[in-house]
């Protein structure tokens, strides 16, 4: 009997790439996205028969209440759902910062929690939560993002520790930059120009990284050798300027 996965922000980047190489993995699928016009799009490209379509705004509560009643226990969860958030300090309103804060942190948390008294049960299961590089590094301009992304990223550290003897495993991936639709969707495609190439992850590697590391039960993983071998300079102030000075909008 094929095995099931529930894939929020499956409509592009990351999620979409999750999608692909589960199809191909012949999972039973439950893909979620807010976006009606990218989901038919992308319902289109995987053409498979054997997923539910659904459009749901993560960011709110009763849609990851609907989720829990209505859908059927998965087997593997990719919490994947996201936006990219920048603004200086003192510059997003309320609302944007509670919707991001739900959508990438507290909603995640609300899903999974929903799902795990039926997984324990099971006794079988894995979940896999996009936090990003962010989580473990200084993101000038990007705070709130990167304190949403630490907060999800201690949970997941915190529950594969938890439900490690119960035959469910939780992975953290911790992605840099990956070449996905975000960055333009959140006014940041000046970065595609500023980043060096070598600095950008394809969300095939995110995605093919994530699941070996899932399947042999791992608690975390930095997808891309060029992330994980610096990881231990992230934090130096040097780093940090180097980071600003990419990053910045030319004026």
């Amino acid at each position: 009997m094929a095995k099931r996965a529930l894939i929020t922000g499956f409509s592009s980047g990351i999620g979409l790439a999750y999608s692909k190489y589960l199809v191909n993995e012949s999972w039973n699928l439950d893909l979620v996205s807010k976006n009606e016009d990218r989901s038919k799009k992308s319902e289109m490209i995987l053409n498979y028969k054997h997923a539910n379509f659904h459009n749901a705004d993560l960011s709110k509560k009763e849609s990851i209440a609907n989720i829990v009643t209505n859908f059927k226990t998965p087997d593997l969860i990719i919490a994947n759902a996201g936006i990219a958030i920048n603004g200086a300090i003192g510059k997003l309103s309320d609302i944007e910062k509670n919707e991001a804060y739900y959508l990438m942190c507290g909603g995640v948390i609300d899903l999974i929690e929903g799902f795990i008294p039926r997984m324990i049960e099971k006794g079988s299961g894995r979940i896999v939560i996009i936090s990003s590089i962010g989580a473990i590094t200084a993101m000038p301009k990007s705070s709130i993002y990167s304190s949403i992304k630490s907060g999800i990223y201690a949970y997941g550290k915190s529950i594969s520790a938890e439900l490690k003897n119960k035959g469910i495993s939780v992975t953290v991936s911790l992605p840099g930059y990956v070449r996905t639709p975000a960055h333009k969707k959140a006014g940041l495609d000046h970065l595609e120009n500023k980043v060096p190439k070598w600095m950008w992850v394809s969300a095939e590697t995110v995605v093919k990284e994530t699941e070996k590391a899932s399947r042999a039960g791992k608690a975390e993983i930095i997808p891309g050798i060029v992330y994980r071998i610096t990881k231990p300079f992230l934090k130096l102030q040097s780093a940090i300027r180097i980071w600003q000075s990419i990053t910045r909008r030319n004026q």
